[in-house]
């Protein structure tokens, strides 16, 4: 018998376990991003080229939001 534990899971299919595989590299690699934007959004240059921090924090937005979307997936 199962211990009451143990959640029992449907198995992954073939597309679903090749995206499960690579999920942890492209969590990494949000968050790289996301740490490669806000280094350049707070460096100090940065205030002289004022007019492209609105890009940079909605592209970091949107990595966070990637990063969270990926997380729930890779939680499934």
């Amino acid at each position: 018998a199962k211990s009451p534990e143990v959640k029992s899971r449907k198995k992954r299919s073939y597309k679903e376990e090749q995206e499960w595989q690579g999920i942890e590299a492209k969590i990494l690699a949000a968050e790289s991003a996301a740490a490669q934007l806000e280094a350049e959004i707070h460096a100090p240059e940065s205030l002289k080229r004022g007019a492209e921090i609105p890009a940079k924090l909605a592209a970091l937005e949107s990595k966070k939001q990637e990063i969270e979307r990926l997380y729930a997936r890779w939680a499934e």
